[in-house]
Parts: structure tokens; C-alpha cells; sequence
């Protein structure tokens, strides 16, 4: 009677527990989300063709540097409006430039993010705080990092000699309409062997609007 007793509480007990467990939301940290403005500059020719789902071209590899401008954004309730991020990415390793203009609890906040949008990539990642310019204007872009480089693209305009080219639902970046354009200059360094001494290169412009839900980036 006892041995009965003993495993009947025993089972309730385990059955409660279950029932805690079940009712405990799963989560990785807390909810985020940002938009704004992708700038971005790739190895290949114009047009990239990884872009369409192809391999790159004209090189083997497709090397590449992108600003993120944050026009709204929170992580958890940490406001991220205003603030940038730019990842450049090579044959050695990959790294996140933090905005310096970010307070402490942002820049930890831009870093969570920054490691999930890159996290579905095999890259080593190194985390740095820099100046970020990023410029979107009418007939091209532009995208510097102090101390480390940059590039400056002007869009491709179709036949009617005004309107730039855009491309919907590239197969790489997750926007939904990428303006295509052509570097005319793009230097850049970094402490990890990484260097890039382009130009006539492939760049794309574009809206984004991601979260901790997404299933792609890029």
C-alpha cells in the first residue's frame, strides 16, 4: 500500500512539473527589431550574380561589406533609433562595427543582434566600435567606417537615363526591392587580414525590416 502511494505522488509530481515546463515560454532573450536602410558593396561585377542564385562572378568568391541604418529599432525595451551597424566579411574573418554614438546597454543590445544576423553564416567574428557614415541618396550611396574604409556606388539607371534599376526579391538579401548600383571607389582594412581595393563593383540599396523572428538576413 505504501510502495502504491509513494509512486502515485511520485507520479503527480511529475506530471506538475511537466505541466510548469509546458507552460514556460521558450525564448533566447528578449524580442527585437530594426529597419531602415541597407547599404551594400560586393566583390562580384554588376550584376551580382548571387543575387539571382547563381555562384559569384567573376572571382570564385563573393567578399562583402553592408551599413545597416536603424531608423527604428528596440531590443527589448532598449531604443535603438538612430544608431548604425556595418559587418565587412573576406576571406579571413568577418567584423562588426558597433556605433559609437550607442550607450553601453545599446551597444550589448546592436552585439546580440548583430552575432543573429550572422549566426546562420560559418565566419569567425570579431566585434570592433567605430564612426559609421552611411549615406543613401538620390543617384547613389555611400558607406564609411573610420580608421577601416569604405566605399562610395552610384545606382545604374535604365533607359530612360534617370531611373535607377531595381530588383525585386533577390535570392541573397532579404528586401524586398534592392536598387542596383556600381562602386566607384571601395578601400577597406582590418587588423584580422581582410583587404579590399575595388571599384566598378557590384552594390545593392534597399529597405530592410528584421527581427528576432526572421528566417533570413542574407
Amino acid at each position: 500500500m505504501r510502495r502504491q502511494i509513494g509512486t502515485a505522488v511520485a507520479t503527480l509530481i511529475w506530471i506538475a512539473a511537466f505541466l510548469s515546463a509546458a507552460d514556460t515560454p521558450t525564448t533566447t532573450g528578449p524580442h527585437w527589431e530594426i529597419s531602415g536602410d541597407l547599404t551594400e558593396a560586393c566583390t562580384c561585377a554588376v550584376p551580382c550574380t548571387c543575387n539571382f542564385g547563381e555562384g559569384p562572378s567573376p572571382k570564385h568568391y563573393c567578399w562583402s561589406m553592408f551599413g545597416l541604418s536603424i531608423d527604428k529599432g528596440h531590443y527589448g525595451d532598449v531604443n535603438l533609433d538612430g544608431l548604425h551597424l556595418v559587418a565587412a566579411h573576406g576571406k579571413k574573418s568577418a567584423v562588426w562595427y558597433i556605433d559609437n554614438q550607442a550607450s553601453p546597454q545599446q551597444a550589448t543590445a546592436l552585439k546580440t543582434i548583430a552575432g543573429k544576423i550572422m549566426s546562420a553564416h560559418k565566419y569567425q567574428i570579431h566585434y570592433e566600435t567605430a564612426h559609421i557614415t552611411q549615406e543613401v541618396g538620390e543617384k547613389g550611396n555611400k558607406l564609411q567606417v573610420d580608421g577601416r574604409g569604405g566605399f562610395e556606388a552610384d545606382y545604374i539607371t535604365g533607359l530612360d537615363g534617370k531611373t535607377p534599376v531595381v530588383v525585386d526579391n533577390n535570392t541573397t538579401w532579404n528586401i524586398a526591392k534592392s536598387i542596383k548600383g556600381k562602386t566607384k571607389e571601395w578601400q577597406y582594412h582590418d587588423s584580422y587580414g581582410n583587404r579590399f581595393n575595388f571599384s566598378a563593383t557590384n552594390s545593392n540599396q534597399g529597405k530592410y525590416d528584421w527581427t528576432d523572428q526572421s528566417e533570413h538576413y542574407f
